[in-house]
């Protein structure tokens, strides 16, 4: 092979991402992109056609090398959504549409798996909630047992799209991890977990590390695709993990701010322990990562814009900070706190709600604005801070990477209250941390740690020495403030706002919101 350029696929919950990077200099050549849909005309059904993950993977790698000299790939990595449930027959057809993580249908066997509680986290590492594996293969087990029969085998999404790629069916140890039905602490698939969901190992597909090649880009691929046939292709990691490796949380201390619709915290673990996180596998080497979660991130932003800040259907987006812009760190005495969805760590209550606190006469758009953009950087802060305690450990280094942190407010509140340097990454970091697992495992970096090094785009996070006082007293705020709501909706006082369930406090957990 005479290239040297190494591609990555990340196949989101709506859609296919293709980079090409060289690694001579980390910059990214070219991209591609292709949405895809989700079935969810039933209460809590979320299902995907595997044809459709395959269609949009071959169109975003297609984009992406449209200007690529031919040969001049040197291989390929993968990432995905993660907890699926993806059932393929002997003939490699899917025998239904697959389930992913946002299936909120095993309700029931959620119940029953939880009276094995204790198993899973000493297994697994983790609580049973609805968003994993296991459960939704319970669901399928009571419901549809008949296409358990007809199911050769259980795979997840990018082991879906990787099989068109090389023919071959293989899952990785960051995914294996991710379905509570591997035991991470020996490495392997556990038959007592697979029983506990009236299914078997027959399903269980072999598990590599992430950096393993498995197999090189087929004919017919690499018609659909623009790869060129032989390309080595590994095996991948899934979407978590793949945010903490292309994030660069790989050293113990380094903390990962993935800040989308939701926002997730990730952490190197020093050692397997549960706690009060999620716990995955690292991507492509030993090791374990924990996550904690803000259910609102841009999802209260973009509220506020479109129903306190007269947004308009179409209107690009950034409308908060083009307001906040105007206005003084603090908002003058504005707080906003944003759990339209209820809280994650470390309180865990669905019943909590969002509030904009302290409004007088003089406050307008502008201060509306900038008190949404901080009070979710103030929750992300806490969100830090809890993670460092239960992880055990200091956090030495903050880095922030998806939408929400395109802004420069967000960013600045966020840095100015956490006690430690913040820096920010300038792409995406899923497809980017596919491409490291390609490298290290062609040789290109001798592992994921030399390959996040030499992929690392971040830039520092500076707050101008006049603006700390306003954002850490402002933080003081915000806390008495979120503090004030997690009581109110505990007193019962709440009203009829609250009545929710309690599986809605357990959207965007666990995995990566698009």
């Amino acid at each position: 092979m005479t290239g040297g350029l190494l591609v990555g696929v990340d196949l989101g919950t709506t859609g296919a991402k293709a980079v090409v990077v060289d690694p001579g200099d980390g910059k990214t050549v070219s991209r591609g992109y292709r949405a895809y849909p989700s079935d969810t005309t039933h209460a809590d059904r979320h299902e995907q056609d595997p044809a459709d993950w395959w269609s949009a993977s071959a169109g975003a790698l297609r984009d992406a090398l449209a200007e690529v000299p031919s040969g001049a790939v040197r291989g390929v990595g993968l990432s995905g959504h993660t907890h699926a449930v993806a059932l393929f027959d002997a003939a490699d057809r899917p025998v239904r549409p697959a389930m992913t993580w946002a299936d909120r249908r095993a309700a029931a066997e959620v119940a029953r798996l939880r009276q094995h509680g204790d198993l899973f986290r000493e297994r697994c590492g983790n609580p049973v909630v609805e968003a994993f594996t296991a459960p939704k293969l319970a669901w399928l087990a009571a419901h549809e047992p008949d296409a358990l029969r007809r199911a050769a085998r259980l795979v997840q999404p990018k082991d879906a799209v990787r099989h068109h790629l090389t023919g071959e069916w293989h899952t990785d140890v960051s995914d294996a991890a991710a379905t509570l039905l591997f035991d991470v602490r020996r490495n392997g698939w556990d038959p007592e977990l697979w029983a506990l969901c009236a299914a078997d190992t027959r399903l269980a597909p072999p598990v590599v590390s992430g950096t393993t090649v498995v197999g090189e880009v087929r004919a017919e691929a690499a018609r659909l695709t623009g790869l060129p046939a032989g390309t080595p292709v590994v095996a991948g990691g899934c979407d978590v993990a793949c945010a903490a490796l292309g994030g660069g949380a790989v050293a113990p201390g380094r903390v990962y701010v993935n800040a989308g619709t939701a926002a997730q915290v990730l952490t190197p673990l020093p050692d397997l322990r549960a706690g009060d996180y999620f716990v995955f596998a690292r991507a492509g080497e030993p090791g374990f990562l924990a996550m904690v979660s803000v259910y609102a991130a841009g999802l209260a932003i973009g509220w506020c814009e479109e129903h306190l800040l007269g947004g308009a259907a179409g209107e690009p987006p950034g409308r908060a900070d083009r307001l906040a812009a105007g206005t003084e760190p603090g908002a003058r005495g504005l707080t906003f706190v944003p759990h339209l969805v209820g809280t994650s760590t470390p309180t865990h209550d669905p019943r909590v709600r969002a509030a904009l606190l302290g409004a007088a006469p003089m406050h307008g758009t502008g201060d509306v604005a900038r008190a949404a953009l901080e009070g979710v950087a103030y929750a992300c802060a806490a969100a830090v801070d809890h993670l460092a305690r239960a992880a055990g450990g200091d956090v030495t280094e903050v880095r922030v990477g998806g939408g929400v942190a395109r802004s420069p407010i967000w960013r600045e509140s966020l840095a100015a209250v956490l006690d430690a340097p913040v820096r920010r990454l300038s792409q995406d970091a899923t497809p980017r941390a596919a491409v490291a697992l390609a490298g290290a495992g062609t040789g290109v970096w001798p592992d994921v740690a030399a390959a996040s090094a030499a992929l690392d785009d971040t830039e520092p996070v500076t707050v101008p020495d006049g603006h700390l006082a306003a954002y850490r007293e402002a933080a003081e705020r915000y806390t008495v403030a979120a503090d004030a709501m997690l009581a109110l909706a505990r007193s019962g006082a709440g009203g009829r706002w609250s009545e929710r369930s309690d599986a809605a406090g357990e959207r965007g957990e666990p995995g990566v919101a698009p």
